[in-house]
């Protein structure tokens, strides 16, 4: 939850692909990709004659109070390989730098070479496993399965703190590195959302490190905590690859690590230094045992 489409097009303007997995982006999908390309490729090289590159693009609702629009919408992030860019469609609350390590993992190691393919006058074609690598890396999906078998424990951790705390807690999840969300519990996915969306930026943590911030909804302060949880899925994992199988040689895209966030929605005035403590405690060592 959080990567809404992908478009992948030449930086002349030639759209290569356009997948998108939401209804936000449906009017995408009954526009020409050629005027969509077109406009991308205008406004970089808009860009490109101040020596610029254009990053990212906030697409905001417009019938919103201005307080509002940095909260809502739509985001694009924009990577640019060779003669190539990646266009990523994100929740407002995703940590853009970091989609980029997932658009440089799919360039990397698929789009790279099939595009060399393109220029030599083959036809640009996915089969259904390239496009599983894709959604793989865009949706956290080693991270979701790790999350899965462990979930009945992992609801047991937050109810057995829940109780201790029973009048402060009110939500808690996992997120991604690109803050996704991987896995929500005693919270609706929309309000999580929403919260997201009004705490702003963040991401760059040390682990075990806490960040906070109290957000009003209707008048109503409520506190977000979230904490780097220490536990990291390798890159090389994402990709369907294991590190021993690979030599020094090999690109140091499979050598990283992302790590895992845990949330915790609360009371403004709660304490939250004991609750992230056991909630670190117990279920690091429950998701370690698996990576």
């Amino acid at each position: 939850m959080g990567i809404l489409g992908l478009a992948v097009q030449r930086t002349n303007g030639i759209p290569i692909i356009l997948k998108t997995w939401t209804d936000k982006l449906l009017s995408f999908n009954q526009i020409d990709p050629m005027l969509i390309a077109g406009f991308m490729s205008a406004i970089t090289s808009f860009a490109n004659s101040f020596e610029q590159n254009i990053d990212f693009i906030q697409l905001s609702p417009k019938a919103l109070p201005m307080d509002d629009l940095n909260n809502n919408g739509i985001r694009a992030v924009l990577n640019y390989f060779s003669e190539v860019m990646l266009i990523c469609f994100t929740e407002p609350y995703l940590f853009l730098n970091k989609v980029n390590l997932k658009l440089e993992l799919i360039y990397k190691h698929l789009l790279e070479a099939k595009l060399r393919d393109l220029s030599a006058g083959n036809m640009f074609t996915l089969t259904t496993e390239e496009e599983a690598f894709i959604e793989r890396i865009l949706f956290d999906t080693d991270a979701k399965n790790l999350i899965e078998r462990k979930k009945d424990q992992i609801i047991s951790v937050f109810n057995e703190i829940k109780k201790a705390y029973p009048e402060d807690l009110r939500g808690f999840s996992i997120n991604s590195f690109d803050n996704s969300i991987l896995f929500a519990y005693d919270i609706e996915i929309p309000v999580l959302q929403d919260l997201l969306c009004h705490m702003g930026k963040g991401g760059d943590m040390k682990d075990w490190e806490v960040q906070y911030k109290p957000v009003w909804i209707d008048r109503n302060p409520i506190l977000i905590s979230y904490t780097n949880s220490a536990v990291k899925i390798p890159v090389s994992q994402m990709l369907g690859e294991k590190k021993k199988d690979l030599n020094s040689e090999e690109d140091h895209l499979y050598y990283g690590e992302v790590p895992l966030y845990y949330y915790i929605i609360t009371e403004a005035d709660c304490s939250i230094g004991p609750i992230m403590e056991k909630l670190n405690a117990t279920l690091h060592p429950l998701l370690m045992d698996e990576l």
